[in-house]
């Protein structure tokens, strides 16, 4: 079985993700591929997410949040 053109894909897509964690993350704005709307962070007491207001772009990073 052959997954070149798979991993190929995954890789793509992890590679646009982690570029527009870093945007968000650097305050650059930027929209929503789907919806066109803003994505943002939001934080909470147990997690740090980057979303779009209608939340087709929805990425939970792994951190702690300092207290």
């Amino acid at each position: 079985m052959d997954f070149s053109a798979l991993n190929k894909s995954a890789a793509n897509s992890f590679n646009q993700q982690k570029s527009l964690i870093k945007k968000v993350l650097a305050g650059k704005t930027v929209k929503c591929s789907n919806c066109k709307t803003l994505i943002s962070i939001k934080t909470s007491v147990d997690s740090v997410m980057i979303k779009c207001e209608k939340n087709c772009t929805d990425i939970k990073l792994d951190a702690e949040l300092m207290k």
